[in-house]
């Protein structure tokens, strides 16, 4: 008889990649630094430090970048919330609806995120509009880590073992995953400005 393998509690992180994004990713970092520019820092509060980051009204605002951008976060958390529901449930919801926010947070050189979590969300993901060279180098920086969940993961901790994935911030690349999942962001150093926009939803099953 065959062996088999069982996939018990697994930890999906989506990624997905949105080509043709350029003046799209042009007009969001446009808008992102008028905004900057023009409104308090949101900062308190968050474990963003260093870095500039907007309130959590970020869809609300009117930008043609951001119409643009939007209809593929939706689609992404719906596909996500697809995948959750069936790995998670135990019986099938027949209502699925969600909430939706966002902001925009932008770093330059030695600016961090330290290690947190998305409390009041179910589904958090990231979408990368600029990042400047050095992130995309060997190495952590400017990157997005996230640690192993399992709490007794590391209590024998075997030589060279993974406990945290490393994600490079590629413009256009958007990751989605379990809003409990720690990470956190790593300081760069060099020119540039490294820009993202976070986002959490709620789901609303009946």
């Amino acid at each position: 008889m065959a062996d088999q393998l069982l996939s018990a509690f697994p930890t999906n992180i989506l990624k997905r990649h949105l080509d043709g994004m350029e003046e799209v990713n042009l007009q969001l970092a446009a808008l992102v630094a008028q905004i900057a520019a023009s409104e308090p820092n949101s900062t308190a509060g968050t474990t963003t430090e260093g870095g500039f980051q907007t309130k959590d009204d970020f869809f609300q605002r009117e930008n043609p970048g951001l119409a643009a951008l939007k209809p593929h976060i939706f689609s992404a958390v719906q596909d996500y919330a697809g995948l959750i529901i069936r790995q998670e449930l135990t019986k099938p919801p027949e209502k699925v609806d969600f909430i939706l926010w966002g902001w925009a947070v932008a770093y330059q050189a030695g600016h961090t995120q330290g290690l947190h979590v998305h409390p009041g969300a179910n589904i958090s993901g990231v979408y990368y509009v600029a990042a400047p060279p050095s992130t995309l180098e060997a190495g952590e920086a400017g990157k997005i880590s996230f640690y192993d969940p399992r709490p007794r993961a590391t209590m024998a901790q075997l030589p060279y073992q993974a406990t945290r994935h490393r994600v490079a911030p590629i413009p256009g690349d958007m990751y989605l995953f379990p809003s409990w999942l720690e990470h956190s962001v790593s300081a760069f150093q060099g020119e540039g400005t490294r820009i993202c926009i976070a986002f959490n939803s709620k789901l609303i099953l009946e």
